[in-house]
């Protein structure tokens, strides 16, 4: 992965930080305490892979710290080759005090603009897919903050179990933490890899091959229905819209939807609002406070 070109004009009271070519989809911006922030995910949040070629720590994508935090928003642009965005400066007491409003606050609006810049539309045939041991204990572990997380919050929103449908099941990790979480609850997985269902077959009620534009189960017949796959470097904004509509017509009234995953979400938790799903929470935080990640959790009619 290449670094992005970027220029840097310092003033007295602001800063310029301009993308050419570059990578828009690294700036993330962050509501909360009244204030709009910017901030720049650094390469460390995109590592390389070690020297035996093996993808290093994936978890760190999801994640957004107090270092990555720039300053307050005072007017932003995209040009015809670059995103630039004027910002005031924060000092670290400024910073230290934001960032912890922002993860103590669930409704704190985390969201990545120019995610979806340019034509990266996703056409991956994941059934073409190996999945071998590692590659499949690397997914699991890269989600666990995420599987820690969740179900204990869905529990804290008045979810009680059901059934449980994960429209990009992978290894069917997820979904089995929901239903250790909530005894008696359905859980049912669907995945375009063969490979990834025959895993997620050992964990999960039931598990369903193909894809999640067409979900395997009917209409309104879900408690909870988990999307895990409209991420930028997964799908197409069109694509993850798409899906969303499909994925969300299985919830039933009353029921939660909840967005996720390693890279930023492609959709806003306002176009969600307009479609009929109510956000309850839009970000998580780590248990010690110290990172956020986009986690919406949406509340159906």
């Amino acid at each position: 992965m290449t670094a992005p070109s970027q220029v840097v004009r310092r003033s007295p009271d602001r800063v310029v930080e301009t993308y050419a070519e570059g990578k828009p989809y690294d700036l993330f911006f962050l509501d909360t305490a009244g204030v709009r922030l910017v901030g720049r995910k650094t390469e460390a949040a995109y590592p390389e892979p070690d020297r035996d070629g093996r993808p290093a720590e994936r978890l760190k994508c999801t994640l957004v710290e107090p270092h990555m935090l720039l300053g307050v928003v005072e007017r932003e642009q995209v040009a015809e080759d670059h995103v630039a965005v004027f910002h005031r400066p924060l000092d670290e007491g400024e910073r230290t005090a934001l960032f912890a409003a922002a993860a103590a606050d669930p409704m704190t609006d985390l969201y990545y603009p120019y995610a979806q810049l340019g034509h990266r539309v996703r056409e991956t045939d994941t059934g073409g897919w190996e999945v071998t041991d590692e590659s499949a204990r690397e997914l699991d572990h890269a989600e666990e903050v995420l599987r820690d997380y969740v179900p204990d919050r869905l529990a804290e929103l008045g979810f009680r179990g059901g059934v449980a449908y994960d429209a990009a099941c992978s290894t069917g990790a997820f979904l089995h933490a929901v239903g250790r979480r909530f005894p008696g609850t359905r859980t049912i997985g669907q995945d375009l890899s063969p490979d990834m269902v025959a895993r997620a077959r050992t964990r999960l009620d039931e598990a369903h091959c193909g894809d999640s534009i067409r979900p395997a189960i009917p209409e309104g017949s879900a408690d909870l229905v988990v999307c895990r796959h409209l991420n930028a470097f997964v799908v197409g904004t069109d694509q993850a819209h798409d899906l969303l509509a499909a994925a969300a017509s299985r919830c039933r009234d009353g029921g939660h939807v909840v967005l996720l995953g390693h890279t930023p979400i492609l959709i806003s938790s306002q176009w969600c609002e307009m479609t009929g799903l109510t956000p309850v929470q839009r970000s998580g935080a780590t248990p010690s406070g110290h990172a956020l990640f986009q986690c919406y959790v949406l509340r159906k009619g």
